[in-house]
């Protein structure tokens, strides 16, 4: 009952925050990925898909999640993704950190959210606005790359 009083008081405080979305979200996920060689990096994606196409009078922009925020990559007209650098893999040998390590920036959120929320910042008829996922699939991790075994084409 707290949560829900603190997400409405927030709605109220920021008069943009939506309760729903004109088209309803499918499904949302996150899978994280490594490089699987030394300092390749790794991260995670965030992805959205509705169940129709969004009207041209709303626009996906950016996401915050787990104190980061990222800027959005249309896949089509119906599935979104957001990148999100990881903070490990990114050392090539030995003690000393490379320059090629992210710095990654805490983002707060302009909403209350959990590590197991996102908050979706979309603009509706130019307006920005927010709208907070709840409902996020945790899919297995991929390790790349992934190699197939000698002498077997088909993985």
């Amino acid at each position: 009952m707290e949560t829900l009083f603190l997400f409405i008081f927030s709605c109220l405080t920021l008069q943009t925050c939506s309760s729903q979305l004109s088209t309803p979200i499918k499904e949302a996920y996150t899978q994280s990925w490594t490089g699987g060689v030394r300092g390749g990096g790794s991260g995670t994606g965030f992805y959205i898909t509705f169940q129709k196409a969004l009207p041209e009078i709303v626009v996906v922009e950016q996401l915050y999640y787990r104190n980061q925020v990222a800027k959005v990559h249309t896949i089509s007209e119906t599935e979104f993704l957001f990148s999100f650098v990881g903070a490990s893999n990114w050392n090539r040998g030995g003690d000393e950190p490379t320059s090629d390590a992210p710095h990654i920036k805490t983002v707060k959120a302009p909403v209350t959210i959990t590590d197991k929320e996102a908050l979706l910042q979309y603009t509706y008829k130019g307006k920005k606005r927010y709208y907070k996922i709840t409902h996020i699939k945790v899919k297995e991790m991929l390790a790349y790359p992934s190699a197939r075994p000698d002498g077997n084409e088909k993985n």
